[in-house]
């Protein structure tokens, strides 16, 4: 019988710097859902955090012209993901419905997260979320 792999630590984090393009987000995907998978996550919630990941990641890319930093933390099994971008201006989810093909990331990640925010600093901004 194979031995029983070790069980993975209450809480890590991993950092992703990425370059404003337009494969950024799918980069952030691959990553975050690799990371979550070997982490013992849950599919289900993998492949929430995968999809909103890539929605902040987008909108990262779209508003901003910098780099983009993504930071992926768990902790007592809460996992957070937070997007920082160099655009300060902190973005407030637009009213939308599902067949509009933009506009769109705010709203999932309001929609689907268990909790979420926006905060600035002073050249930049970070917007996270939380699933459980």
């Amino acid at each position: 019988m194979p031995p029983t792999p070790p069980a993975p630590p209450a809480s890590w984090e991993c950092h992703l710097h990425l370059t404003n393009d337009p494969r950024a987000p799918r980069i952030a995907r691959h990553t975050v859902r690799t990371a979550l998978l070997n982490y013992a996550c849950a599919p289900e919630t993998a492949d929430t955090a995968e999809l909103l990941t890539s929605e902040l990641v987008a909108n990262a890319v779209q508003h901003s012209e910098g780099p983009v930093a993504v930071r992926l933390r768990t902790r007592g099994g809460v996992i957070r993901v937070g997007v920082m971008d160099n655009h300060p201006e902190l973005p407030d989810p637009l009213p939308c419905t599902m067949d509009e093909p933009f506009g769109r990331g705010l709203f999932l990640v309001e929609a689907m997260a268990t909790t979420w925010g926006r905060y600035s600093m002073a050249d930049s901004k970070v917007v996270w979320f939380e699933l459980n």
